[in-house]
């Protein structure tokens, strides 16, 4: 968490640059059982002059009953209860905040995340009314029992990165995600990598190309 007061959710800030100027923003989510320090190592694989911050998932993570690590946005797949609506209030509010606090110049803001964070990625870039230059989903999918509005931001650009060999979510919700979102007129970059549920080089450097492209637009 930064030394500043407190937003709607705990966070970690990543400069790799180390510029303290207005910088394009990447707000990137963890997934279930991880926490904000997972996907901090990725900022110097992705970075080209923008500043990074992962925020904590509200709930922690229960496997069974007395034992808990890292946390999670939500419970179950596909998400049960309420679970997922009372975090995508809470993202929507911290990402308005995190841009309230970080100003990055207008347009400039990208929203990333892996596995339950792609979820809630794809959620709150559909949701956000801040300008957006892109989404980003790594080994996840789009919840389709609380589909945001695509046809209202159906030009924001979407990349899907998922692993043909991904035992936790199948390659086949990631194909159908990228059909959701087409079938709204949404444009989706998609690429499929021989791995499992995990980020690599190479799919980081599309990651990386994806957000230099959107970045640029803006």
């Amino acid at each position: 968490m930064t030394g500043d007061a407190p937003l709607s959710l705990d966070f970690l800030v990543r400069v790799p640059t180390g510029s303290d100027g207005p910088l394009p923003l990447v707000i990137v989510m963890h997934g279930r059982g991880a926490d904000a320090n997972d996907l901090a190592e990725i900022a110097p694989l992705l970075d080209a002059g923008y500043r990074f911050v992962f925020p904590n998932a509200p709930k922690p993570f229960e496997p069974m009953p007395g034992m808990t690590f890292g946390y999670s946005w939500f419970d179950g797949w596909p998400p049960a209860g309420d679970s997922f609506t009372q975090s995508s209030d809470l993202l929507l509010r911290f990402i308005d905040e995190a841009v309230e606090r970080f100003a990055p110049p207008s347009g400039k803001l990208a929203i990333c995340g892996f596995s339950q964070g792609g979820m809630m990625a794809l959620d709150a870039g559909f949701r956000t009314e801040k300008p957006l230059a892109g989404i980003v989903c790594m080994s996840g999918a789009v919840n389709e029992n609380a589909l945001p509005d695509l046809d209202a931001h159906r030009d924001r650009p979407v990349l899907i990165v998922h692993g043909t060999s991904d035992d936790m979510i199948p390659v086949i919700a990631a194909r159908r995600t990228r059909r959701v979102l087409e079938d709204h007129g949404v444009g989706v970059e998609f690429h499929e990598f021989e791995m499992g549920h995990f980020v690599t080089p190479e799919s980081l450097s599309v990651v990386a190309d994806f957000l230099r492209r959107c970045f640029e637009r803006h």
